[in-house]
């Protein structure tokens, strides 16, 4: 994602969590056990999302001609002279 992307990934996700938390708090029991069930479903999509991303930029880090190069420099045993 780019920043704008995540600008917009971040702000939908506080406006869901805030419509959550303001219907959890007006609920009944009964039904405040479903909504905790939506708000630990959207934690674990944010967790995933986040993990993803992570993922992808070390993917695109690692076929990134520069720093492949430094990489494999640091990767190559050092040889003895003599």
């Amino acid at each position: 994602m780019n920043v704008k992307e995540k600008q917009k990934y971040d702000l939908y996700l506080d406006y869901i969590g805030n419509a959550l938390t303001n219907a959890y708090e007006k609920a009944n029991p009964d039904r405040q056990k479903e909504i905790a069930n939506y708000m630990k479903c959207i934690n674990n999509m944010d967790s995933y999302t986040r993990n993803l991303e992570i993922k992808l930029m070390l993917n695109d880090t690692k076929k990134d001609s520069t720093f492949r190069r430094k990489r494999l420099r640091h990767e190559r045993p050092f040889e003895k002279n003599g």
